[in-house]
């Protein structure tokens, strides 16, 4: 059996029609509707009002000129930006992780540079006829150099 203020609920939420009510509850409003002159006055109130929506005129949306629109929307958009573009601080931890990062950077730099310093003027194969690139901790043109000499330095 179903109390009066579920059946209230009911009408409140899907109106007077019993068809538009949950299948698994409409047997049990039914009832209610035979055995409570209470629950059929309610239900007769509720069905003066949707008689009065169902009459009302649906609500046309706003005709508005495109550009308008357009106008409205970009001062929306602008202010809303700036005002909730938040002050950028960065934090302790940020902060440090920059500063671990360019240390990593100039070391790895500074190792790579030292060990590649010390072969530039060797070389582990003879060499032979005219070089087609020579790189030269010097200033040495290619055209101060033979092409017969085995080892320009």
């Amino acid at each position: 059996m179903m109390r009066m203020d579920r059946f209230r609920e009911l009408l409140d939420a899907y109106g007077a029609e019993p068809g538009r009510w949950p299948s698994g509850e409409r047997a049990a409003a039914e009832a209610l509707l035979a055995e409570k002159p209470e629950a059929r006055d309610l239900r007769g109130r509720t069905a003066k009002l949707d008689a009065m929506l169902d009459r009302a005129a649906p609500l046309a949306p706003p005709m508005i000129d495109a550009e308008v629109l357009i106008e409205r929307v970009l001062a929306n958009s602008q202010s809303q930006v700036l005002a909730f573009r938040p002050a950028k601080r960065p934090s302790g931890t940020a902060f440090w992780l920059k500063v671990a990062s360019l240390a990593a950077a100039a070391i790895i730099g500074f190792l790579v540079g030292v060990t590649q310093l010390g072969n530039i003027g060797e070389t582990s194969t003879q060499v032979g006829g005219l070089e087609l690139a020579d790189v030269s901790p010097w200033d040495v043109s290619p055209w101060d150099v033979s092409p017969w000499d085995v080892s320009p330095w």
